[in-house]
């Protein structure tokens, strides 16, 4: 939206309790984008911090955040950054698809944001790791840069794993459309579906079992993020939402649509056998458990 210099100076007040200059974006853009996720809504304090106010301007704001995103300089990712360092997704995108859940339109442009959010870190990034690989003196900011998008992917993560609600919501808008019957499916069903499973394996990415070992200093927090992918797995089970995974493979076969997303279904399906060892499911005396269940005595 463009705004007056009034609804700036209003909108201003209403801020993420930052200041411009707080981040990398050129002074004007971060303004504008303050302004817009601010048009975003606000959270609603009379329902003690559960509820949201989704704003008049919504979907005009979440169109624009996905043209600053688009545009971002895939060298610094100022705007990516600033996002995360704001915390949008956990503050506004997430109550926004809970409390809009049955608007498809509005939850088709959050869902087109929340994946390019989530993005894994090196497919995000990519521009920066190979300036960080070719240089002989790679910049130590670019690397600094890195580390904190990682974080933030990380921290969306766990935003995910940690809210069932939100969980509950994304796996009734992936069912809605498949139990339509094929032939009166609509393309927003098809592309609803394709962003909620690269929701899914961005969300679920992981390194394999055989990896390198994390870098020192980094322990806790490669740690943290197998807790952290195990508490996502439980959560997706308890709400079927593995189940539709299971249901989805199986019509690959029959199904010319179901064919198209074959290849983030293989992906998904590689990155949840990917948080074990191989040995640790089917070694010689183990049982075969849910991600998170505790041992049988």
């Amino acid at each position: 939206p463009r705004w007056s210099e009034s609804e700036r100076q209003a909108r201003g007040a209403m801020s993420l309790g930052t200041h411009v200059g707080a981040t990398q974006l050129d002074p004007e853009d971060e303004e504008e984008l303050l302004l817009i996720v601010s048009g975003l809504g606000l959270i609603d304090a009379s329902k003690g911090g559960t509820g949201y106010l989704v704003g008049s301007e919504c979907s005009d704001c979440l169109r624009d955040m996905q043209r600053y995103l688009r545009r971002d300089d895939q060298h610094v990712l100022a705007c990516h950054r600033a996002l995360g360092a704001w915390r949008v997704l956990q503050t506004h995108l997430l109550p926004i698809l809970r409390t809009c859940k049955n608007d498809s339109k509005l939850v088709f442009d959050v869902l087109k944001v929340v994946v390019k959010l989530t993005m894994k870190p090196e497919q995000l990034g990519v521009k920066m790791d190979d300036m960080l690989r070719e240089r002989k003196s790679p910049d130590p900011v670019v690397g600094t840069q890195l580390t904190e998008l990682q974080s933030y992917h990380r921290e969306y993560t766990r935003a995910f794993a940690h809210d069932p609600a939100t969980l509950r919501v994304l796996v009734n808008l992936l069912a809605r459309p498949l139990a339509t019957p094929e032939d009166d499916r609509t393309e927003e069903d098809g592309m609803t579906v394709e962003l909620i499973l690269a929701l899914l394996v961005n969300l679920l990415h992981t390194w394999a079992p055989d990896a390198p070992p994390p870098a020192v200093g980094s322990t806790a927090a490669a740690l943290g993020d197998v807790t952290t992918l195990r508490d996502l797995l439980v959560g997706l089970e308890a709400e079927h939402g593995l189940d539709l995974v299971v249901y989805m493979l199986q019509q690959i076969d029959e199904s010319d649509s179901f064919r198209s997303w074959n290849l983030n279904l293989l992906e998904l399906i590689y990155y949840i056998l990917s948080s074990h060892a191989p040995s640790a499911l089917y070694g010689p005396g183990t049982a075969v458990q849910a991600p998170g269940a505790r041992p049988e005595p």
